[in-house]
Protein backbone atom coordinates (compact mmCIF):
# COMPACT_ATOMS: atom_id res chain seq x y z
CA UNK A 1 0.00 0.00 0.00
CA UNK A 2 2.30 2.79 -1.18
CA UNK A 3 0.82 6.34 -1.08
CA UNK A 4 -2.02 6.26 0.79
CA UNK A 5 -3.30 8.73 2.81
CA UNK A 6 -2.60 7.29 6.23
CA UNK A 7 0.94 6.77 7.04
CA UNK A 8 1.75 3.46 8.80
CA UNK A 9 0.06 2.87 11.83
CA UNK A 10 1.91 1.71 15.03
CA UNK A 11 1.66 2.28 18.65
CA UNK A 12 4.24 5.20 18.97
CA UNK A 13 1.95 7.48 16.86
CA UNK A 14 -1.13 6.39 18.65
CA UNK A 15 0.05 7.49 21.56
CA UNK A 16 1.63 10.61 20.24
CA UNK A 17 -1.96 11.33 18.34
CA UNK A 18 -3.63 11.03 21.56
CA UNK A 19 -1.59 13.56 23.80
CA UNK A 20 0.32 11.15 25.64
CA UNK A 21 4.08 12.28 26.04
CA UNK A 22 6.58 10.53 24.84
CA UNK A 23 8.06 7.51 27.15
CA UNK A 24 5.23 8.08 29.65
CA UNK A 25 3.80 4.66 30.89
CA UNK A 26 0.60 4.33 32.79
CA UNK A 27 0.15 2.39 36.27
CA UNK A 28 -2.53 0.43 36.43
CA UNK A 29 -2.79 1.37 40.16
CA UNK A 30 -3.40 5.41 39.52
CA UNK A 31 -6.66 5.66 37.78
CA UNK A 32 -7.93 8.99 38.06
CA UNK A 33 -10.34 8.30 40.57
CA UNK A 34 -7.97 6.59 43.12
CA UNK A 35 -5.49 9.45 43.00
CA UNK A 36 -7.47 11.38 46.01
CA UNK A 37 -7.67 8.27 47.73
CA UNK A 38 -3.90 7.57 47.64
CA UNK A 39 -3.38 10.83 48.61
CA UNK A 40 -5.82 10.51 51.56
CA UNK A 41 -3.59 7.45 52.69
CA UNK A 42 -0.64 9.28 52.88
CA UNK A 43 -1.94 11.65 54.74
CA UNK A 44 -3.24 9.09 57.24
CA UNK A 45 0.11 7.04 57.44
CA UNK A 46 1.68 10.70 58.01
CA UNK A 47 -0.26 10.86 60.99
CA UNK A 48 0.16 7.97 62.42
CA UNK A 49 4.12 7.87 61.70
CA UNK A 50 5.08 11.77 62.97
CA UNK A 51 4.25 11.50 66.63
CA UNK A 52 6.62 8.64 66.80
CA UNK A 53 9.73 10.63 65.07
CA UNK A 54 8.63 14.08 67.21
CA UNK A 55 9.15 11.34 70.25
CA UNK A 56 12.31 10.34 69.29
CA UNK A 57 13.62 13.56 67.78
CA UNK A 58 12.87 15.19 71.49
CA UNK A 59 13.79 12.33 73.23
CA UNK A 60 17.56 12.14 71.49
CA UNK A 61 17.82 16.01 72.43
CA UNK A 62 16.57 15.16 76.35
CA UNK A 63 18.91 12.65 76.76
CA UNK A 64 21.50 15.19 74.58
CA UNK A 65 20.96 17.61 77.29
CA UNK A 66 21.29 15.59 80.40
CA UNK A 67 24.48 14.16 79.24
CA UNK A 68 25.80 17.60 78.73
CA UNK A 69 24.64 18.68 82.35
CA UNK A 70 26.51 15.14 83.82
CA UNK A 71 28.96 16.36 82.11
CA UNK A 72 29.45 19.34 83.41
CA UNK A 73 29.11 19.10 86.98
CA UNK A 74 31.36 16.26 86.68
CA UNK A 75 33.90 18.89 85.44
CA UNK A 76 32.99 21.31 88.06
CA UNK A 77 33.56 18.76 91.10
CA UNK A 78 36.74 17.70 89.67
CA UNK A 79 37.72 21.71 89.39
CA UNK A 80 36.71 22.45 92.78
CA UNK A 81 38.28 19.90 94.52
CA UNK A 82 41.60 20.16 92.44
CA UNK A 83 41.79 24.43 93.03
CA UNK A 84 40.08 23.45 96.54
CA UNK A 85 43.53 21.34 97.56
CA UNK A 86 45.52 23.58 96.37
CA UNK A 87 44.07 27.21 97.14
CA UNK A 88 40.90 26.10 99.05
CA UNK A 89 42.78 24.97 102.56
CA UNK A 90 43.38 27.72 104.95
CA UNK A 91 46.50 25.96 106.65
CA UNK A 92 47.77 28.42 109.17
CA UNK A 93 48.18 27.86 112.69
CA UNK A 94 48.51 23.92 111.81
CA UNK A 95 44.63 23.73 111.67
CA UNK A 96 43.31 22.85 107.99
CA UNK A 97 40.20 24.87 107.65
CA UNK A 98 37.95 24.62 104.31
CA UNK A 99 37.47 28.15 102.32
CA UNK A 100 34.41 27.62 100.79
CA UNK A 101 33.61 30.41 98.92
CA UNK A 102 37.05 29.59 96.80
CA UNK A 103 36.13 26.06 96.02
CA UNK A 104 32.67 26.96 95.15
CA UNK A 105 34.21 29.53 92.77
CA UNK A 106 36.26 27.61 91.42
CA UNK A 107 33.12 25.10 90.54
CA UNK A 108 30.80 27.82 89.34
CA UNK A 109 33.50 29.05 86.92
CA UNK A 110 34.22 25.65 85.80
CA UNK A 111 30.60 25.00 84.98
CA UNK A 112 29.87 28.51 83.28
CA UNK A 113 32.53 27.35 80.96
CA UNK A 114 29.87 24.44 79.68
CA UNK A 115 26.64 27.23 79.86
CA UNK A 116 25.44 25.66 83.03
CA UNK A 117 24.21 28.25 85.60
CA UNK A 118 25.57 27.03 89.05
CA UNK A 119 25.08 28.40 92.67
CA UNK A 120 27.06 28.43 95.45
CA UNK A 121 23.95 25.92 97.45
CA UNK A 122 24.52 23.66 94.66
CA UNK A 123 28.45 23.07 95.25
CA UNK A 124 29.37 21.68 99.05
CA UNK A 125 32.96 20.97 99.73
CA UNK A 126 33.78 19.25 102.85
CA UNK A 127 36.65 16.89 104.50
CA UNK A 128 35.26 13.65 105.21
CA UNK A 129 37.27 12.86 108.00
CA UNK A 130 38.89 15.63 109.23
CA UNK A 131 40.72 17.88 106.64
CA UNK A 132 44.48 17.62 107.10
CA UNK A 133 47.73 16.71 104.97
CA UNK A 134 46.70 13.07 103.47
CA UNK A 135 43.56 12.96 103.67
CA UNK A 136 40.79 13.56 100.99
CA UNK A 137 38.63 16.64 100.14
CA UNK A 138 35.19 15.81 98.22
CA UNK A 139 33.65 18.21 96.64
CA UNK A 140 30.21 17.50 95.24
CA UNK A 141 28.05 19.56 92.66
CA UNK A 142 24.05 18.85 92.36
CA UNK A 143 22.22 20.43 89.17
CA UNK A 144 18.21 19.37 88.48
CA UNK A 145 17.30 19.09 84.44
CA UNK A 146 13.39 19.98 83.39
CA UNK A 147 13.32 17.30 80.47
CA UNK A 148 11.65 18.76 77.36
CA UNK A 149 9.65 15.51 77.07
CA UNK A 150 7.46 15.80 80.13
CA UNK A 151 5.12 12.52 79.13
CA UNK A 152 8.36 10.67 79.77
CA UNK A 153 9.90 11.88 82.42
CA UNK A 154 7.04 13.36 84.57
CA UNK A 155 9.17 14.90 87.54
CA UNK A 156 12.73 16.95 87.08
CA UNK A 157 15.96 15.10 87.01
CA UNK A 158 18.78 16.05 89.90
CA UNK A 159 21.80 14.62 89.28
CA UNK A 160 24.58 14.52 91.43
CA UNK A 161 28.22 14.41 90.83
CA UNK A 162 31.27 14.34 93.51
CA UNK A 163 35.07 14.46 93.33
CA UNK A 164 37.74 13.67 95.81
CA UNK A 165 41.42 14.45 96.06
CA UNK A 166 44.34 14.05 98.73
CA UNK A 167 45.13 17.25 100.38
CA UNK A 168 48.66 18.02 99.75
Amino acid sequence: MTGSKHPKTNIRNIVLRKGVKRGYRRRPDLHPLRRGSLRAQDLIEFALVFPVLMLLLFGVIDFGRIFHVLIAISNAAREGARYGVIYGIDRSGGVYTINESVIDAAAIQEAGNFNLQLTADQVTPSCPSSCGAGLPLRVVVTDTVTPIMTIVFNTDLTFVRDMEMVIP
